[in-house]
């Protein structure tokens, strides 16, 4: 095979969504903040997964219409959430 066969091979290997830590946070904070979270904490790590903590005066059905939410975007690769036995600040 010809050099440039191989790059472009190469470069079709490579995930087509591959988005960085900060434009993954981005999405995660665009999510909880149109799913009405006020109560949470998150983290995003280098291989992208977000990782969310809610607190426990964050109502149960909120956290379960922000984690179907966040689940449901293509941008973000992976998640971890709890629930906290805990109350958290609110983040407005």
């Amino acid at each position: 095979m010809k050099p440039r066969c191989l790059i472009l091979l190469a470069c079709l290997a490579l995930p087509a969504s591959a988005s960085s830590p900060a434009e993954i946070e981005y999405r995660v904070q665009q999510t909880l903040t149109s799913s009405g979270t006020l109560f949470v904490d998150f983290d995003v790590d280098e291989d992208g997964r977000a990782h969310v903590l809610f607190g426990s005066n964050e109502p149960a059905w909120r956290v379960e219409k922000a984690v179907k939410a966040l689940q449901s975007q293509p941008g973000i690769p992976g998640l971890v959430w709890t629930q906290l036995d805990t109350e958290l600040c609110p983040v407005r």
